[in-house]
């Protein structure tokens, strides 16, 4: 009976499958494969595979396999495509049963920054340059945590050194690229954005919009920008969109910050114990009752003081969000972005915020026609940008009272006509001081090509910004100390556009040689409106600044409106031979209102050779060199860094007595100067690209000298002329230096996920002087400027110390006494005097450098980003005590008959300040910070997309200048060689982000 049942059984399950088979295919069609990168080998997770006619697909796996099944036989279009590369597209064919194994190597998109870069009016082959050129990735400006564009660019390119402006939020950064040139006129850089110049620097710019930024630094590169490239340009290019599948993008962070350190001032003991010696020195002192109250008095004994700084610092607080979406297909490509700032400050009264919306849309209308836009806009407010609120709490007396007896605040710790309570300044309604900034900036543009080698380009770009400047001084702020309270309001209106006609003209010939030129007719014009009105005797302290009508008095008001434009021409010829000789010339002539009638045009030329050593038959990729590229460069670019209406005669008001009345009159105050003309940099380059070891090791290293004549000056005039001085094209100046960038791929991992480490590094020598002043080879020492050095120098006397006991009969013959500063009788004469004044320093670096490491290992990477700088003097204004026990001090290692120090000297309330105070308070400036610290990590693909349906997502933890090691810091008590004044004080910030990817 067994033995029947299962024969049974396995006589249904046989006939079962008969009829499965019967009703199945033999075979299912299928597709299948492995997507990777064509350039590494390595698998992509994610990547989209679709067949177009039958609206299916499949995402590769972790391990980049894909598969498509159930496929009916015939002719298919399959396509694949990933965020970042370029889309695939083929055609294949399937049979009845057939299955396909379809590998498919994807090429990565090429970014700008990379293969390719902005050379101004166009984009080149990174091999095809012909001038010094330097580039920074958005990757590079996304490690740190930045509120401005020109922030981003300390420490990352050699020849720009970037000084941060302040550190309050919302603070901007001074710009040099090799040098200053001009000793009145502006030594900033051009700022290009998407092609088009602009005014009004990149602080409205969202620096997460950003795809890269490239630095033109010599002649050839600048010239052609003409008449406003002699000290460098910037080019920014913002992100946009591209054939292929939607992507979004979501960047967010939030960031605390605190203090880097504090000043360290005295406290209660300490301050009581100068007070004392500043007494004893001027033989005045008998007991502390003379010079403390009796509050203080009762502080002093019980040993309790008030730490000001400890009050009013806090934990800061950043946000930053910022949102993406880009995508599109042949004939739309979009890309848009919205983004949020919020930052507040470490002290309650200093807040940022900005907010930004991008639009870029380039649209095929036809074959030959392509129209688009990119469309910035900012709004951003920034709070007590422009007040110190913290030296108040530096110069306080640690024995005030801030309080009464029933826990109010007081407005006058002590009895002192000069100090008021810090902890009153920081209060929001005591102060206003408010920034807001609107802008709009735009770039419409229509591009035809009416052969393979021939377009013309037009962009229109209107540049709106609307600046709002609103101050308010309550009764009980220190400015008015229980006054009337007053308020200010300025606002200004620029509206300026830029209208450019580009036409380019590529033509191959003879099989190696190519033929590259670019013309260029161009306007741009800027009008400014300005008012701004002053006001006393606000009835209500919550009007503040929004109603200036209920005011008691209207101390002023003002308008003034102003305009200039510039005309252009440029002519650029690119001329290629077989890849291995390079030639570019450059001519272009620029207009310009601000200048005198007989010099309103001034043309500037430039020639650059590049000679691709590598492409040479001689020439074997396989030995040391992989790479080597030589260039030589020479142009002349211009200066147009002066105001409107500088070359006319003016009129300027004067007031006078007409009988009993007051009366207005005008008497000329500008005399006319129609000869007035361009600054002009003349520059030589020698720059010389390399590859060791199979690209392993890439470098570049550039000598350059810039002479810049005919600077635009004031001449001084006798006072008989009726004029004070007269604006003329006088003097010279001379910049020489050397660059060296270098890029090392220290570890590379045979895997995509193994581990790897690079370096970048750079260094840069730059040295300034001044060659020529009014035609002659005098010193200007009135305003400080010397033939043979810097622009900006430091003129002062030398300090050698202090007057020790036993010096004080040499001390009596220079009308001194032990305890004061000693400095050095320079022309050893037996006397102090104006004639000892010296130069002991420079406030340009002689040397900067940059270096990032990156680290990489299955998933997790890390970068340290270090940033150096040498060689240049500073004015340390937290040393800047008058020692004379009115103000608290910098806790200094003061002299004193029993303390015999060199630096500092004795307290004494004899005087304001001690004599050649100023001699003690320069200080080496030179300091080596460690930057930036990031650490993240990319979640497995797997994961994201099984749990969040995305393609990838990125965490991160990162730290903003945790180290500085610096000889002003680590001997002298300062906190931030770069920041050595009495205002908000440096502050390092840690911060934790997400990067996701959809």
């Amino acid at each position: 009976m067994g033995k029947l049942i299962q024969t049974t059984f396995l006589t249904l399950i046989y006939l079962g499958g008969i009829v499965l088979c019967a009703a199945m295919p033999a075979h299912a069609q299928q597709v299948n494969g492995t997507v990777t990168d064509d350039a590494t080998g390595e698998p992509i997770p994610g990547a989209n595979i679709y067949i177009s006619e039958l609206q299916t697909g499949a995402a590769t796996n972790a391990e980049g396999q894909y598969e498509i099944t159930d496929i009916e036989p015939g002719t298919y279009t399959l396509v694949a495509s990933y965020v970042g590369y370029e889309e695939y597209e083929t055609t294949f064919n399937i049979s009845e049963g057939q299955s396909l194994t379809m590998d498919i190597a994807l090429s990565q998109r090429v970014e700008i920054g990379e293969e390719l870069v902005v050379v101004g009016y166009g984009t080149q082959e990174k091999e095809d340059v012909t001038g010094s050129v330097s580039s920074v990735s958005a990757d590079e400006l996304n490690e740190l945590s930045i509120s401005s564009v020109d922030q981003g660019l300390q420490g990352r390119t050699a020849g720009v050194v970037v000084t941060q402006s302040g550190t309050k939020p919302g603070s901007g950064a001074n710009v040099r690229i090799r040098g200053n040139r001009s000793i009145n006129a502006s030594n900033e850089p051009l700022y290009v954005v998407d092609g088009v110049p602009i005014s009004g620097g990149l602080r409205d710019i969202n620096p997460s919009s950003i795809q890269s930024i490239e630095v033109l630094k010599d002649a050839s590169a600048t010239a052609i920008y003409g008449a406003r490239g002699s000290n460098g340009v910037v080019i920014v290019t913002t992100n946009r969109g591209y054939d292929g599948d939607l992507s979004v993008t979501y960047n967010g962070s939030i960031g605390f910050s605190k203090a880097l350190d504090r000043v360290d001032r005295m406290n209660g003991e300490e301050y009581a114990e100068l007070n004392r010696e500043a007494h004893r020195a001027a033989g005045a002192y008998t007991d502390d009752s003379q010079f403390f109250e009796p509050g203080e008095l009762e502080k002093l004994n019980n040993g309790e003081w008030v730490d000001y700084q400890d009050m009013i610092l806090q934990t800061g607080i950043r946000h930053n969000h910022n949102l993406g979406i880009s995508g599109g297909n042949e004939n739309t490509k979009f890309h848009v972005s919205f983004g949020g700032l919020q930052e507040q400050g470490i002290l309650e009264p200093e807040k940022f915020s900005r907010y930004n919306i991008q639009i870029n849309l380039d649209m095929k209308v036809t074959d030959n026609l392509t129209i688009g836009t990119t469309t910035l806009g900012s709004y951003s407010i920034q709070d007590g940008g422009d007040r110190n609120f913290y030296s108040e709490a530096l110069n306080n007396s640690p024995l005030g009272s801030p309080f009464d007896e029933n826990g109010n605040l007081v407005f006058q710790p002590i009895n002192d006509g000069q100090r008021s309570n810090p902890l009153i300044e920081v209060l929001p309604d005591t102060y206003v001081d408010e920034e807001k900034r609107q802008r709009i900036l735009s770039n419409v543009f229509a591009e035809y090509s009416f052969t393979d080698n021939l377009s013309f380009r037009m962009n229109f770009a209107p540049d709106i910004r609307y600046e709002r400047d609103s101050d308010f001084q309550a009764s009980r702020s220190r400015s008015q100390f229980m006054g009337p309270s007053a308020a200010q309001k300025s606002e200004d209106f620029i509206f300026e556009y830029t209208w450019e006609n580009i036409v380019e003209y590529e033509q191959a010939f003879a099989d190696k040689h190519t033929l590259a030129l670019t013309g260029l007719f161009s306007i741009q014009e800027q009008q400014v409106e300005l008012s701004s009105m002053e006001v006393r005797g606000i009835p209500i302290q919550s009007m503040e600044h929004y109603n200036f009508g209920a005011a008691q008095d209207i101390l002023g008001t003002d308008t003034s409106f102003e305009k200039w434009n510039l005309l252009s021409t440029m002519l650029r010829a690119n001329y290629n031979y077989d890849d291995r000789y390079l030639l570019t010339a450059t001519g272009r002539v620029d207009g310009s209102s601000r200048f005198g009638d007989n010099h309103k045009y001034g043309v500037f030329p430039s020639v650059a050779f590049s000679w691709n050593i590598a492409n040479e038959t001689f020439f074997s990729r396989e030995g040391l060199f992989s790479d080597l590229r030589l260039r030589i460069s020479w142009g002349e670019t211009g200066q147009t860094g002066i105001s409107p209406y500088q070359t006319l005669a003016l009129l300027g008001r004067t007031t006078y007595n007409y009988g009993d009345d007051l009366a207005y009159g005008y008497q000329p105050s500008q005399i006319a100067n129609p000869d007035l003309k361009w600054e002009t940099t003349a520059t030589t380059n020698i720059g010389l690209e390399f590859g060791i070891l199979d690209s392993r090791i890439t470098g570049s290293v550039d000598v350059y000298r810039q002479d810049t004549k005919d600077l635009l000056l004031e001449r001084q005039l006798p006072p008989t002329s009726g004029y004070g001085s007269i604006l003329e094209n006088v003097g010279s100046t001379r910049n020489t230096g050397i660059e060296v960038g270098l890029s090392t791929v220290n570890i590379q991992s045979g895997s995509g996920d193994g581990f790897q480490w690079t370096t970048d590094l750079n260094f840069s020598s730059n040295k300034e002087e001044i060659v020529e002043l009014y035609g002659g080879g005098e010193d200007d020492v009135g305003n400080e400027w010397f033939i043979g050095e810097p622009i900006n120098v430091f003129y002062e006397y030398d300090q050698v110390g202090v007057w020790q006991t036993d010096e004080e009969s040499v001390a009596a013959e220079y009308n001194q006494i032990p305890g004061e500063i000693r400095v050095r009788d320079v022309n050893g004469d037996g006397q102090i005097n104006a004639a000892d004044r010296t130069i002991v320093g420079q406030e340009m670096p002689k040397f900067t450098g940059g270096m990032t490491n990156r680290f990489s290992y299955k998933g997790i990477d890390l970068s340290v980003f270090l940033y150096a700088s040498f060689g240049n003097t500073i004015f340390s204004g937290i040393h800047s005590t008058a020692l004379v026990g009115r103000y608290n001090e910098h806790d200094i290692n003061y002299w004193t008959p029993d303390n015999p120090v060199n630096r500092h000297p004795r307290p004494t309330i004899n005087r304001e300040y001690p004599v050649y105070n100023d001699a003690r308070l320069l200080y080496d400036g030179s300091f080596i910070k460690v930057r930036n610290v990031q650490l993240g990590y990319n979640l497995p693909f797997d994961i994201v997309q099984n749990v969040l349906g995305a393609q990838s997502l990125r965490i991160y933890a990162s730290a903003d200048q945790p180290f500085i090691s610096s000889p002003y810091v680590r001997k002298h008590g300062g906190i931030d060689p770069e920041n050595p004044g009495t205002g908000t004080p440096a502050r390092w910030q840690m911060n934790f982000g997400i990067n996701l990817t959809f």
